[in-house]
């Protein structure tokens, strides 16, 4: 099994589980078969890591609770009474079939789950509790409603006791680092968390501890001396560099670039749409976007050193090999499942010599962090962070991009039409899905860091100061900023700070920071009639970018919604009340348990319960009316 790639954590797994149960064998068969994963191109190798049985304790004071989505946890009268031995034979039979709070539900089409199909394998024949005390995002209203499209019965209310407590789930990140202080985390497990928009403009390099994290499995221990990276595929030898190759046979080059996730702001597609819930995690703010200087080695560079005549080949003297159209990277990063992080991005990029490409083992000056990618990450600069991948083990050319859960599964942008049934059931409508191309290059963007939603801003002889960050995107410059203080009504040009670094043409991979002293008579009249008489105001600022193509964001959400919520870059709303009698400028106070960062507009549409934990007591009563939230 360790030489199929099966990590032994998977298998440990797989015993502790066909042990806390008295149903048959072909529970622990199917998640046994989830934890044989096979890699992007090829058969995965995992790694090892230590896990304590724990039981994840984290709960969080918050007032609010889920309203949108009314169906119950409770069985619903009239429900088919299934038993646990016909769970079993639905499993035998190759059926995904788990049971939650008493329901019985057959998710064997969910094919298009966001956290990979594997870990709905890993669940199936057990209760979802055990698992959703570990991935708390799942208690968030919204996803107790998309499970009810598969919902096939009920339990007992004896069989349901006895499976919600004889299901046992580890928490398998116990070795991961340690979450950073001053990020606000979207998910516990695994690691998400996003940068507080209020201090992102306090530093043009963002620092680490501010800069988003983003995760999809089990952060790697790996030890430096043992690090090899295989170079394969098309056009090139089978070759094998060590970290200390990567930095003495290679010239060592810096790039600050943004790095944003493609799923920014995703938050603000939150029941937008007919009462749709925004698909796939993390359901990032507005703060998974940072700007850091990364250091390491062209990519161009290793290519070259592989046998690749990337020069002439870039210079179209001489033609690339055959189907040459990607470069595919896979990380060491895997879920519990053995199922490695795997994405690509365009050959082309990768070879050009003003793409940037580079496979760093630095991070603002000293060696990337765990939480970063160590020992060394991909940067592919001007694309979505999804592209940028960490702990990096294997780079391939090919001909085709990487399997569809690093591509079309969470980043492709649908149309506004495409309903969310077929994000979910992703292989019965793949046809249809993947004719829209996974995200590459990101669009144009700009955040209004200062003030905040709902903070009190102070007038200083007159005016009224507006800070923020812009980004081209794609490697385009930023021609403008333009801000308004009456939501969009009216707009001036802001002033943009001189950059640090100076960035070539189609190359302006970092952002700008732009800021605005506004004069109060740009104000509506009869806003400026009741500052002038001592009275506070309430108004809506706002921002908008145009890059060096001249494209800009668009005003509204509605304009490109997409079920996925992907490239969410409309202007971002932050309401405010300007007092005239105020000395100071007040940041809007918090509630126990508020999210500080908040969706354009100011509010969220659905309580951002994201350290929720379920009903301890497997007998819950409607969403909402949990005691113990």
């Amino acid at each position: 099994l360790k030489f199929l790639g099966v990590d032994h954590l998977a298998i440990n797994f797989v015993v502790k589980m066909r042990a806390s149960r008295s149903l048959g064998n072909a529970m622990a068969r199917r998640w046994l078969s989830a934890a044989v994963g096979m890699g992007t191109f090829g058969l995965g190798f995992g790694r090892s890591y230590s896990a304590q049985a724990q039981q994840l304790q984290q709960k969080t004071s918050n007032p609010f609770e889920p309203k949108q989505w009314t169906a119950t946890y409770k069985p619903l009268p009239g429900d088919k009474l299934i038993t646990l031995d016909e769970m079993e034979a639905m499993c035998d039979q190759g059926r995904i079939v788990v049971s939650f709070q008493g329901g019985v539900y057959d998710v064997t089409d969910f094919t298009g789950h966001p956290g990979g199909y594997g870990r709905l394998q890993m669940a199936a024949g057990n209760d979802l509790e055990a698992f959703w005390k570990v991935y708390t995002q799942h208690n968030r209203g919204h996803v107790v409603g998309l499970l009810q499209r598969y919902r096939i019965g009920k339990l007992s209310a004896e069989e349901a006791e006895q499976i919600r407590t004889a299901t046992k789930f580890e928490n398998p990140y116990t070795n991961d680092p340690p979450s950073y202080p001053d990020l606000l985390t979207n998910t516990r497990y695994p690691y998400n968390a996003e940068g507080n928009l209020r201090e992102l403009g306090e530093h043009w390099v963002t620092p680490v501890g501010k800069h988003f994290v983003r995760n999809h499995g089990l952060v790697p221990e790996v030890d430096e001396e043992d690090y090899e990276l295989e170079v394969g595929g098309l056009g090139v030898e089978q070759t094998y560099f060590s970290l200390e190759d990567l930095k003495n046979k290679f010239d060592k080059v810096d790039v600050t670039t943004v790095i944003q996730c493609n799923g920014n702001r995703r938050e603000d597609y939150h029941y937008l749409k007919d009462g749709q819930p925004a698909f796939g995690p993390p359901h990032w703010v507005a703060g998974a976007i940072g700007n850091a200087t990364w250091s390491g080695a062209r990519l161009r560079d290793v290519l070259k050193a592989s046998g690749m005549d990337v020069d002439s080949i870039s210079l179209n003297k001489k033609a690339a090999p055959v189907n040459a159209t990607y470069v595919g990277l896979r990380g060491m990063d895997h879920d519990e499942c053995g199922n490695h992080y795997c994405c690509s991005f365009p050959f082309e990029k990768a070879i050009d010599p003003f793409g940037d490409v580079i496979l760093a083992y630095e991070m603002n000056g000293q060696p990337i962090p765990r939480a970063h990618g160590y020992p060394v990450r991909a940067i592919v600069p001007g694309h979505a962070g999804a592209r940028n991948c960490k702990f990096l083990e294997r780079i391939t050319v090919t001909g085709n991009p990487c399997l569809d859960a690093g591509n079309w599964k969470q980043y492709a942008v649908h149309a506004m039409d495409v309903p969310l049934y077929k994000l979910q059931e992703f292989e019965n409508f793949k046809k249809e899905l993947k004719r829209d191309p996974a995200v590459q290059e990101m669009p144009v963007q700009s955040l209004i860091t200062s003030p905040g939603a709902g903070d009190v801003v102070c007038v200083k002889d007159g005016k009224i100061r507006i800070k923020g960050v812009a980004w081209g995107g794609g490697g385009e410059g930023v021609n403008r900023v333009d801000v308004s203080v009456d939501n969009g009504k009216t707009f001036t040009r802001a002033d943009m700070c001189e950059p640090p670094v100076k960035q070539r043409r189609k190359a302006n991979w970092a952002w700008v920071f732009f800021e605005k002293d506004v004069t109060i008579d740009q104000l509506p009249e009869n806003l400026q009639a009741d500052l002038a008489a001592g009275k506070p105001i309430e108004t809506v600022f706002t921002s908008k970018a145009l890059n060096t193509s001249w494209n800009v964001q668009p005003e509204n959400a509605e304009s490109n919604i997409n079920p996925h919520g992907c490239c969410v870059n409309h202007w971002y709303r932050v309401p405010v009340k300007v007092c005239p009698v105020s000395p100071w400028c007040i940041p809007s106070p918090l509630q126990p348990g508020e999210f500080p960062n908040k969706p354009s507009g100011g509010s969220f549409r659905s309580p951002f319960t994201n350290f929720k934990q379920p009903c301890p007591d497997g007998n819950c009563p409607p969403v909402g009316d949990c005691p113990t939230d």
